[in-house]
């Protein structure tokens, strides 16, 4: 943070000191110390297990349709919604152009979109359905 490394903590060896008070207070730092270490770790498990439980591995190919997950007051050249709240939350399908990165997409948008065409891949949504064209007649020009 300050733009140098922490000043490291020395394990204690047992018997380096002569002074039995020092001994003592040394090892009961050094069990201390030991103590949180494993705490850290479990929790650091912990969370990670938690934020994983969701996490799934989505890898679409250039061609893929994919739903697009829109913000509802900022994105509204893709579709105009008569009420935010009420409206669909993935619109679409679009197909994927290509892959940019490990997470990120390029899609083909309608022209008339005014939105970065780049998307991160928890926004998108692979898409199951039959009949596409059915969704470009109803954006607006």
């Amino acid at each position: 943070m300050y733009g140098r490394s922490p000043p490291s903590v020395l394990d204690y060896v047992q018997g380096s000191s002569s002074n039995s008070d020092i001994e003592q207070t040394l090892a009961e730092r050094q069990k201390i110390i030991t103590a949180l270490k494993e705490n850290l770790k479990r929790s650091r498990q912990k969370m990670e297990a938690q934020a994983n439980k969701k996490w799934r591995d989505c890898i679409f190919e250039p061609g893929d349709l994919v739903l697009l997950r829109l913000q509802p007051y900022w994105q509204q050249t893709v579709h105009r919604r008569t009420s935010q709240k009420l409206s669909k939350r993935y619109f679409g399908p679009f197909p994927v152009i290509r892959r940019i990165g490990a997470v990120a997409y390029e899609l083909d948008l309608p022209s008339s979109s005014r939105i970065h065409l780049v998307f991160h891949v928890s926004q998108l949504r692979a898409y199951h359905g039959t009949n596409p064209s059915s969704h470009f007649s109803s954006i607006p020009p």
